[in-house]
């Protein structure tokens, strides 16, 4: 996808361009779910399911181009399967770690936009290792592929 880019040098590379990579996803699902939100009346569900969607796809070929290209060229559906569970089980903490920030935590970290930092920043280290050890693994099968194998 992007020949031209050079694999990371290092673990702090990698991380590095994973969260460039996340800044653009998020960038994508802010602007796509505002435009169906306010430009085409959709409901804020109906845009949400929507942006996270493509953001999701845009950070999973970016990273598989970019963060973890020198991690061989696995084929694109399980890898893309795995990255999935990986950012499934990433929101789903991020939402943990935001609600019991907002009930559990004295001010200022109770407030909604400490709280997505907090959660924001969990999720990251999760969704980092995720990929790195479960997705984009050099000595083990995608987590879509270990799964499926022990049907």
């Amino acid at each position: 996808m992007f020949p031209e880019a050079q694999a990371p040098r290092g673990e702090a590379d990698r991380f590095a361009w994973f969260c460039i990579v996340g800044g653009i996803g998020f960038v994508t699902d802010a602007g796509i779910m505002t435009l169906c939100i306010h430009g085409l009346g959709w409901s804020p569900t109906g845009a949400r399911a929507l942006s996270f969607a493509v953001a999701v796809l845009i950070t999973f070929l970016l990273n598989r181009s970019i963060s973890f290209s020198d991690r061989g060229g696995r084929q694109i559906l399980p890898a893309l399967i795995s990255y999935l569970l990986v950012q499934a089980f990433g929101f789903a903490c991020n939402m943990m770690v935001f609600s019991l920030a907002i009930v559990r935590l004295p001010a200022p970290f109770s407030t909604p936009l400490a709280a997505l930092v907090l959660a924001s920043a969990v999720a990251l280290v999760l969704n980092y290792a995720g990929a790195r050890f479960l997705v984009f693994s050099r000595t083990s099968l995608p987590l879509a592929s270990r799964l499926a194998a022990r049907r």
